[in-house]
């Protein structure tokens, strides 16, 4: 599945990130990822340009990848929500730290949506 981008107006209506300029979803279903213009420019991804999971899970680094998956199959589990800190190399080979924070939307007790940001924090 591919990334889509997110509309301008944010994520969903009803979702407090809308103002967020590096939000982020995925439908647990179908693993779909929508994101905002801030994670193209963080990920160092022209805007737009088709991305799989696959691809962007390929440029954490080996450490992040593997407390990424971890935490976020936890999440996912147990319902809940995360924040971690990670590295991830660009494209442009530019590493940088980021901060990921994740929700758990579940419908009917089922996990269908997991959402929330990622702000780099590699000057902090």
């Amino acid at each position: 599945m591919f990334v889509q981008p997110l509309p301008g107006s944010g994520l969903c209506a009803r979702d407090p990130l809308i103002p967020l300029p590096a939000a982020w979803e995925c439908d647990l279903d179908t693993n779909a990822i929508r994101w905002s213009p801030g994670v193209y420019d963080l990920f160092g991804i022209p805007r737009g340009a088709p991305v799989t999971r696959d691809d962007i899970v390929a440029m954490y680094t080996p450490e992040s990848r593997g407390l990424l998956e971890a935490v976020r199959s936890r999440a996912i589990a147990e319902g809940g929500s995360f924040t971690i800190d990670v590295q991830i190399q660009r494209r442009d080979g530019a590493v940088r730290r980021m901060r990921l924070t994740a929700d758990v939307q579940f419908e009917q007790g089922r996990p269908v949506r997991l959402y929330g940001t990622k702000l780099d924090v590699t000057d902090e």
